[in-house]
């Protein structure tokens, strides 16, 4: 959360934060496109416009998924070449939930 006190400070942490928290909705988003595409292709029947639709669905969905993925390790080859932040490997996690 966004401390004022903290000024300039808080806002790094604030944006990757935010920006972490906008690529695991991207992920999840993607993921649901996809499983959209195959519900639709399977419940289509003998309907061609429709496999044809739930067709672009799944293809789209591979392709963002590939993307992402390959960007996500694109990024970890350039931290680890020059050196910046963790030495493991960052791998994208959901939030932990507040409950209380």
């Amino acid at each position: 959360m966004l401390n004022s006190s903290n000024g300039a400070r808080g806002l790094i942490p604030f944006l990757i934060g935010f920006i972490n928290n906008v690529i695991v909705f991207i992920l999840a988003a993607t993921v649901l496109v996809f499983i959209w595409g195959i519900f639709r292709l399977v419940f289509s029947g003998k309907d061609s416009k429709e496999r044809e639709a739930a067709k672009g669905y799944i293809l789209w969905g591979i392709i963002a998924l590939a993307v992402m993925v390959s960007v996500w390790g694109l990024v970890n080859l350039l931290i680890s070449f020059f050196g910046f932040g963790a030495t493991g490997s960052m791998v994208p996690q959901f939030p932990n939930p507040v409950l209380f």
